[in-house]
């Protein structure tokens, strides 16, 4: 097996070890006379809490970020989306965004890590782009993030596409396809994409409406709760200076 390159190692560390883990292997590199690698370990940027979460979940829980990938995977293959089907899928990928939410944070606290909100925000925005882009899966796969993958929500595999692009043109000779024809392909690829991401966002905000009705029944239930509780907690402070008030009376025709 290929022992882990000194980078790999690095961002498992969580961000608080990462500077002085680099500059230690750096200057360990200077000395042994690589300074090559002395150079690119200190070229190697800091990654935020977010990313760092990603990448230590590539590393400790690879099958269910396997799986993620593998729910959005599993809707761009579709040849048909029905509204049914994008809800399956959108809740199944809702669910796996939970739990390795859940398994970050239960990793993060093992660790010593401080967690922020917007550090969780951040790393639920970059599984939601692995989930969306397979490129970004691919680079989360990596495990090195410094900072947080977003999804452009222009169609799944916009940067591939875009990237390739000028390589397919060149290949392409002119007298393949009319130009126009050329075009119309294009634009109704264009068009099928933007419709998939559509139906994903309107499924996945039926998804977030259930939640928020959720939300708000049990927080009905721990109003109610609470106004019980407050009821309770007056009468027992009524009660208790009842009984003062009785106990101050007897001292007092005891003293007599």
């Amino acid at each position: 097996m290929k022992p882990p390159s000194p980078a790999e190692g690095l961002y498992g560390l969580t961000p608080q070890e990462f500077i002085a883990a680099r500059d230690a292997q750096a200057s360990e590199a200077r000395r042994a006379g690589d300074k090559a690698l002395a150079a690119s370990l200190k070229e190697l940027r800091k990654p935020s809490v977010g990313a760092w979460m990603a990448n230590i979940l590539v590393r400790q829980r690879p099958a269910e970020i396997d799986h993620l990938i593998g729910i959005g995977d599993e809707l761009r293959s579709s040849s048909t989306l029905d509204g049914e089907q994008i809800r399956r899928v959108s809740k199944k990928k809702q669910d796996a965004v939970t739990k390795l939410l859940r398994s970050a944070r239960a990793i993060a606290d093992r660790a010593g890590q401080a967690v922020s909100q917007v550090a969780a925000l951040e790393l639920e925005t970059t599984l939601d782009a692995a989930f969306a882009d397979p490129s970004a899966a691919a680079t989360l796969r990596e495990g090195r993030l410094t900072s947080t993958l977003s999804y452009s929500g222009l169609g799944f595999d916009a940067e591939a596409q875009a990237g390739s692009a000028s390589s397919r043109t060149r290949s392409q000779p002119s007298s393949t396809k009319p130009k126009g024809t050329a075009t119309l392909d294009r634009a109704k690829k264009a068009l099928d994409q933007t419709t998939r991401a559509a139906k994903q966002a309107d499924a996945e905000l039926e998804v977030a409406r259930h939640a928020v009705k959720a939300a708000e029944a049990d927080l009905k239930r721990l109003r109610v709760a609470g106004a019980v509780a407050d009821r309770r907690a007056t009468k027992a402070h009524e009660q208790a200076s009842a009984a003062k008030k009785r106990l101050d009376t007897l001292r007092c025709a005891s003293d007599r």
